[in-house]
């Protein structure tokens, strides 16, 4: 797992008097991980605290006189503010929870622990996929929970619309219309003769080959009359997903390369795709703006999409072998391994991730907790639980 070394911890950099050369004991427990694992826990980011608020007055201590410490973390989920989870693969298959994915979610509920379901589902509003998961028997507590690559391209949608683009859409008109309202620029892109945007949205609803034809045949004119072709914002990248027994389908991102594909013949340049779903960054952001905090950890099971997108966005990876994992094994490239790889979503509630820690979590001593925690950077990276 990569991450800052306890040498790039600073504390508080608000410059208020009170703060001034002071940590947090949250501050201290981070640094002491990190020396833990020598640099492998997530890094620590500095985030400022306005002067005279609570959090700068309460909780701090000086830097040459260490607090009393609280316990050390005892599982994964402890080390992060905020979980976020892929849905198809990793909590759902087709429209049927996947075996843990309620119990998982049913034990952050308990405890209180914030999570979001990141998806590039886009076959409709964040109320509807919101509908669908409750309805596989996930027991999330509100629709603000949901993160969807529908709802993040929305916005986005809505200035190209205001800017007077024509757009058009691959998906059902049902999930456009609930996602982005009807608006006269806005065309199904089975029945578009031109548009200047296309947006990916799902497969689901409609006839997937009948429109890739036909926005073949719309690239194509295009390049010819006017030497380019039209942008493509992709909501939902996913080129693959895994079905009902662990069969794979192609997801609604093949679009991409099969436009390139066929039009390559033709000497067409490069599509320009901007991603607002995984693995473009606007989900990731979208994600952090909501939990406040960017210390996250991405479960997913595809490297692509998930664990490429999180880490690209700055944030820590968790790759579970449910998912695409069950139909063979996946390429990681450099850029792409996940800092950790787990069987099933229980490793995240137990030890498993953290076998150098165990000794440390059941003393009940500060000095003590110090000193083991201090006696592991000798610990080699491959036996804390990380992946790379």
């Amino acid at each position: 797992m990569t991450g800052s070394g306890a040498g790039d911890f600073s504390g508080c950099q608000c410059g208020a008097p009170q703060c001034r050369d002071k940590i947090t004991r949250a501050d201290w427990r981070i640094r002491t991980l990190q020396e833990a694992t020598q640099g492998y826990f997530p890094p620590f980011k500095t985030r400022a605290v306005q002067p005279g608020t609570e959090s700068a007055r309460v909780l701090t201590a000086s830097v040459g006189s260490p607090p009393t410490l609280e316990p050390p973390p005892q599982t994964l989920v402890d080390c992060y503010e905020a979980i976020l989870f892929d849905a198809m693969g990793v909590l759902i298959s087709g429209n049927e929870a996947l075996p843990g994915a309620a119990d998982s979610l049913a034990r952050l509920n308990m405890s209180g622990q914030p999570y979001y379901i990141v998806t590039n589902i886009s076959s409709g509003s964040d109320e509807t996929i919101f509908e669908r998961l409750c309805g596989a028997g996930l027991p999330i507590p509100a629709v603000n929970r949901i993160v969807s690559a529908g709802g993040v391209t929305r916005l986005r949608v809505l200035e190209e619309l205001a800017a007077g683009r024509l757009v058009s859409y691959v998906g059902s008109a049902q999930a456009a219309h609930e996602i982005f309202g009807k608006h006269p620029k806005l065309h199904c892109a089975d029945t578009a003769e031109t548009f200047d945007i296309l947006v990916v949205l799902d497969d689901e609803g409609f006839n997937f080959k009948r429109a890739a034809d036909q926005i073949l045949s719309t690239f194509h004119l295009r390049l010819i009359e006017t030497g380019e072709m039209p942008r493509v914002i992709a909501a939902n990248a996913d080129i693959i997903y895994p079905s009902k027994n662990g069969s794979l389908v192609f997801g609604p991102g093949i679009i991409g390369p099969m436009l390139q594909a066929g039009l390559a013949p033709f000497g067409a340049p490069p599509i320009s795709v901007e991603f607002m779903g995984k693995p473009g960054r606007a989900i990731f952001e979208e994600c952090i703006a909501r939990a406040g905090t960017d210390r996250l950890l991405m479960v997913g099971d595809q490297v692509d999409t998930d664990i490429k997108g999180a880490k690209a966005a700055g944030l820590d990876a968790l790759l579970v072998t449910t998912g695409l994992n069950d139909c063979g094994e996946l390429r990681q490239v450099e850029n792409g391994a996940p800092d950790f790889v787990a069987k099933n979503l229980d490793q995240i509630f137990d030890d498993s991730l953290f076998p150098h820690l165990r000794s440390a979590m059941h003393s009940d001593a500060s000095d003590q907790v110090w000193a083991d925690w201090r006696g592991t950077r000798g610990a080699d990276k491959a036996d804390l639980g990380g992946s790379g």
